[in-house]
């Protein structure tokens, strides 16, 4: 039989609405986790990720949102390589500067993880925007089908939920940079059936600079987490937006 992750489950204690778990071997809290972790992300729980880092859960499955972000990351980069004039303005830099778009090793390459340096904090940027031949900016890409979220309220669209904030501000920590661009394709419902024939242009992106929030305290915070459930074994309670993920959890348990 294939390794299944939940065989990693010790005990699931209805009574006080947690997991134990075998911490044999724990993933490292990625830029998506952070904010989950830290009770601030509308898409995952602290529960969810706790699940995720112990291997005892997948994460969800895939959709065509997710695949259309996986499979327009590259196209927006490209886009922007393309028509990297606008970052001059963007960065305020003098034009004509040498500058350049580039894209992150491979995952397969680096294991599925940039910052091989640290024990606790890890991840994969999107890319790297670098002046006069040095890293200036962490690249992130998104896709959004609810552009009225990152309306800033002055005719923009600068208004970064802070989930990503913080994904892209922990990355840009890890890789000693204080400014962070991101590029966002937004996508009408019916683009995701068909987001082969997508094409990004200037009335459907937003290009966004953005300083890195100070990271020295959220880190702070995540770190005493994961000490705390992840290195004992044993979940944060679960809540009621947990039911899929519990659901799954006890599936293996009833086999």
């Amino acid at each position: 039989m294939a390794f299944d992750g939940r065989c990693g489950i010790v005990e699931i204690d209805e009574e006080n609405k947690t997991v134990v778990f075998d911490a044999y071997k724990l993933k490292k809290i990625s830029g998506t986790r952070l904010a989950p972790i830290l009770g601030m992300s509308s898409f995952s729980t602290p529960f969810k990720a706790a699940c995720e880092l112990a291997g005892l859960y997948p994460g969800d499955k895939a959709n065509k949102y997710i695949d259309a972000g996986n499979l327009l990351e590259p196209v927006l980069r490209d886009h922007l390589a393309s028509n990297k004039g606008v970052l001059y303005d963007a960065l305020g830099i003098p034009a004509g500067t040498p500058l350049s778009v580039d894209e992150p090793v491979e995952k397969e390459r680096c294991g599925y993880d940039h910052f091989h340096d640290n024990k606790v904090f890890g991840g994969l940027v999107d890319g790297y925007i670098s002046v006069n031949g040095k890293r200036d900016s962490i690249l992130e890409i998104k896709t959004s089908g609810a552009r009225a979220k990152w309306d800033d309220g002055s005719g923009g669209d600068a208004n970064v939920p802070m989930e990503y904030m913080l994904q892209a501000s922990l990355y840009a920590e890890l890789s000693g940079l204080d400014r962070i661009v991101f590029l966002v394709g937004f996508l009408e419902e019916q683009d995701y059936d068909r987001a082969f024939l997508w094409r990004p242009c200037a009335e459907n992106t937003a290009l966004i600079v953005k300083d890195k929030l100070e990271m020295e305290p959220y880190m702070r915070e995540a770190e005493a987490w994961y000490r705390e459930y992840m290195k004992n074994g044993y979940t944060p309670e679960w809540t009621d937006r947990d039911a899929d993920v519990l659901k799954y959890l006890k599936a293996y348990k009833r086999r």
